[in-house]
């Protein structure tokens, strides 16, 4: 189901990226020499974010998966895209109550 972005609400995009930080756990990022930055990512969200400390890559990494799953509720991902989480992340395998 397509939603407009004006039918979603601030409440209900707060409680899906609580559900997605929660299954992502702490954030620690790791250095990555070819890129030369500290990286973080998580094998159940297609969301990678690099920065140059490990302060900003933990401040930041939860902006950039709030946009994927603001995408993700409005349904403009493609397929490839999609996993199986318990959040808006990926497929749910059940309704998310509120």
């Amino acid at each position: 189901m397509v939603r407009a972005m004006s039918k979603i609400s601030e409440t209900e995009l707060k409680a899906h990226l609580r559900l997605a930080l929660g299954e992502i756990g702490p954030i620690e990022p790791k250095w990555d020499d070819e890129v030369r930055e500290w990286v973080f990512s998580h094998p159940k969200y297609p969301v990678e974010y690099g920065g140059l400390s490990k302060t900003e890559v933990r401040r930041n990494y939860p902006k950039y998966l709030r946009e994927f799953i603001k995408q993700r509720l409005n349904g403009r991902l493609l397929p490839e895209l999609e996993r199986i989480t318990k959040g808006a992340g990926g497929r749910k395998t059940k309704p998310f109550n509120l």
